[in-house]
Order: C-alpha cells, then structure tokens, then sequence
C-alpha cells in the first residue's frame, strides 16, 4: 500500500551524494629531507660494518727485494692492517706513521676501491761515516743520520770531512754550520750512488764547496773543483782510473775539476 510522500521531501540518492574531502598528510621538507640521510647513513653503515669496504690486500712497491718479514714489518709501521676500514686509511697518516722509523721514506699511496692499499716506499740506506766530537755516525746519501756507531766506523763505507757539524741526532737529518758543504755532500754522494762507484770511495772532503776531493780505495787524489757538472766529472775520473790502473800507476792526483777532461801527476813528483 503507497503512502504520499510528505510534500517538499526528496528522495535520497547515493550517486548524488559527495564524500568529505580526505586530507593528505605531507611530509614538511625537513622531515624529508632528514628520512633521506637516515636512509643513506643506514646503506653506508651497512656497506662499511658488512665488511664490503675492507682492506683485503696490502702490497709494498720499493727499491729492493723485500722478504715477507721486511714487508710485514713495513705494513706494521704504516698502521696498516688487512680488516680495518677503507675509509679509514688516510695517506697523511700513514706517511707520519711510517717515518718514525728513520730508516722508511713514504713516497706514495694509493687506494684502489673496494679495498686494497699500495705503499710505495723508500729504504734509507748508511752511505757515509762522518765523526762528529771523537763519535762516528752513518748517514745517508741526504744527511740523514741513521746510526750511531759504538766504537771504529764502517770501513765499507767513505769518511765524510770537512762537515761543520752543528748539531748530530740520530733519526734526524744533521745540522750543519754551512749549507753548501752539506749540499755539496749531498750532490756528490748521490751521483757516486748513480755510477755505481761510491764503494770505490775512501774519503769525500767538502770543507771548500768549490774544491772537493775524493780519496780511491785505489791510492788517488781525485779534485773535483765546484759542484758543476759532477756527472760528467764523475764519469770522466772513473774512466782515467781504469786506465791508470791498467799502466800500472797506483797512486798519484787526477785533477778532474774540468768536465770530461782530466790529468794526472804521478805522487812520486
């Protein structure tokens, strides 16, 4: 049975009816932006604690022939060890590290991702006595002083005279009273390393920078003049040795100061 609808009532329609809007929640920029660094901080803390970024290999690249106790000792003494972090290793570091041993120069080092360090190292070497107040110390071809001898000095190597010796500390490169001999040390004893012929040498004398001398284990006075053209200077003694030697003249003064030129006066004159 219909009933009449009250008059101005209408019927309700679902199709016709809209929902309240629904708000968005949206994340302030800050809050965002602090969700995305948690996230990268959590990636890189799982990259680096999951051992992804470890040092797996350590290599030493030096001038010498290495066993593997030397080159273990030498990775100790860079503070490196395999296991630690990538991120970690600092050259900076490293090369502070490693030269507290006065006989270890760091001359590089490189990283290689994901995790392997290479050391390129120099190995101090004694290449020269030099006596300092009655004390006989060994140094290196750069005036480091390397050891302090207990008594005597190292006969297979040359005497340095003529150093105005300042100051003498073992792991420390000597202080001398004048530059240019200690300079001139240097340069001289270098190029001897270079032609092979520094063990042929009994005495370097660099009191007068423009007027060194060298004694031979083989009996001759060698003058050297300044420090120019000491290769050539070098190159030419070493060649008028072998050729005094051969004539039978065992001792006597090859002046040298003159590049690629040389005479020689027999002692006997």
């Amino acid at each position: 049975m219909s009933q009449q609808l009250p008059q101005g009532f209408m019927p309700w329609n679902p199709e016709e009816v809209t929902p309240p809007p629904v708000k968005k929640r949206t994340l302030k920029p800050g809050v965002k932006a602090a969700f995305i660094c948690l996230g990268v901080l959590f990636l890189a803390a799982v990259l680096l604690f999951g051992g992804l970024f470890r040092i797996r290999t350590i290599t030493v690249v030096t001038d010498a022939i290495l066993s593997d106790a030397k080159e273990a000792e030498i990775v100790e003494w860079a503070g490196l060890e395999r296991g630690m972090s990538y991120f970690s290793v600092s050259e900076e570091k490293v090369r502070r590290s490693m030269e507290e041993n006065r006989y270890l120069v760091c001359l590089k080092v490189e990283k290689f991702l994901p995790g392997t360090v290479t050391l390129y190292v120099q190995q101090r070497v004694a290449r020269a006595n030099v006596h300092v107040l009655g004390v006989t110390y060994l140094m290196d071809e750069e005036g480091m002083v390397l050891e302090r001898l207990p008594s005597g000095l190292d006969e297979s190597l040359p005497v340095a005279t003529g150093l105005q010796v300042r100051e003498v500390t073992v792991g420390k490169s000597i202080v001398a009273g004048s530059q240019e001999q200690l300079d001139a040390y240097c340069l001289v004893v270098q190029e001897l390393i270079s032609q092979g012929y520094l063990s042929d040498i009994s005495e370097l004398k660099v009191s007068d920078p423009d007027s060194l001398y060298l004694l031979t284990r083989k009996g001759y006075t060698v003058h050297l003049g300044n420090t120019e053209y000491m290769r050539a200077k070098i190159g030419t003694v070493r060649a008028v040795e072998v050729k005094l030697q051969q004539m039978g003249h065992k001792n006597g003064v090859i002046e040298a100061s003159v590049p690629a030129v040389a005479t020689y006066t027999p002692s006997e004159l």
